[in-house]
């Protein structure tokens, strides 16, 4: 039986499983994730509704799923699963995974939901089959450098990226359209308003920031970083154009960033060049992910370059669509 976690669930909860795996997304690598607190979180009902905590049970506790609503869009990422199985219950690890993220995307479309998203890293061959057997598709990978003891240098007075703006969004996602491949663009669905920073964090020791650097009416350049309780994380845009000048615009980035913490930097494969520009700075490379996207809707918005008298429908609203999966584990 799979449902959402109880109170009733928690002593089973503190129990250190036998196999556990971390999808890192930016708010976990800024904080410190504990399964045991984001179960409890997701209990608290509407305050809790960011956060998503299933329960495999079977005469007892088999395996529980996590994942996080993001803010800007309706999209989940499932961010940690955690096996209790042993060999003696006979239930392979590959089959608890299937059956609680088989039910995750039952329960997403039910929410309206319209895409569900997971970073795996290369390590988890068996959960990377798992999420293709359910239809997820990979799209890109992104690496993870991390610089644990900055010694943050002033920034360079060459060249100084500006504070963003609000009115800047739709220049981000012009420069996304330039860099990211068509396929990438294609599966994240990214909307202008997704790049606006969001208003301060209640939580203390958390927030946002983003920079940019523009050149005739274009931005060259955009740096985000979100900033928790154990680090700094950013992402990079960066035109091709200006690779050369990689390294003092990070530089520059991390001068701005004031408080002591490691740094990490996520960067996709398509923007490969970065790499060279922060092992420049002292960054290493930790680990590699392949991102996977399942759409549960089909979106029914037409781009604008499509004559009128070719759009079928006006309406600019998705169909929710729950996906058709087999009974059972696979």
């Amino acid at each position: 039986m799979i449902r959402p976690a109880m109170v009733a669930d928690i002593w089973a909860l503190r129990r250190r499983p036998q196999r556990r795996m971390f999808l890192y997304t930016e708010a976990m690598l800024a904080g410190s994730y504990r399964p045991l607190a984001v179960s409890l979180r997701s209990m608290l009902g509407p305050i809790g509704d960011d956060v998503v905590t299933l329960v495999l049970r079977d005469g007892g506790m088999r395996g529980f799923l996590q994942a996080s609503k993001r803010a800007h869009a309706p999209e989940i990422d499932i961010t940690y699963l955690a096996g209790f199985t042993t060999r003696s219950t006979g239930i392979p690890d590959g089959d608890v995974w299937y059956s609680l993220a088989q039910n995750l995307i039952e329960r997403a479309g039910q929410a309206r939901i319209e895409r569900v998203f997971a970073a795996v890293s290369q390590r988890f061959d068996d959960m990377t089959e798992v999420l293709k057997q359910l239809g997820f598709q990979p799209y890109t990978q992104q690496q993870i450098w991390m610089l644990p003891e900055p010694a943050i240098e002033a920034g360079s007075a060459m060249v100084a990226l500006r504070r963003q703006h609000r009115r800047d969004a739709w220049q981000i996602q012009q420069l996304y359209s330039r860099v990211a491949p068509r396929h990438v663009q294609l599966a994240e669905q990214r909307q202008s308003n997704s790049w606006q920073l969001p208003r301060p964090r209640r939580r203390i020791g958390w927030h946002e920031r983003g920079w940019v650097l523009s050149s005739d009416q274009t931005l060259d350049i955009y740096v985000h970083a979100l900033t928790g309780p154990r680090g700094h994380v950013l992402r990079i845009l960066q035109d091709p154009a200006i690779r050369h000048q990689g390294a003092a615009l990070l530089r520059y980035s991390l001068s701005q960033l004031g408080e002591p913490r490691t740094v990490f930097a996520i960067i996709r494969g398509y923007q490969a060049e970065v790499g060279g520009a922060l092992e420049e700075l002292g960054f290493k490379l930790r680990g590699e992910q392949t991102l996977f996207v399942k759409h549960l809707t089909v979106p029914q918005r037409q781009l604008s370059r499509v004559p009128a008298l070719l759009r079928s429908e006006p309406s600019l609203e998705p169909i929710t669509t729950l996906p058709r999966v087999p009974n059972g584990g696979g």
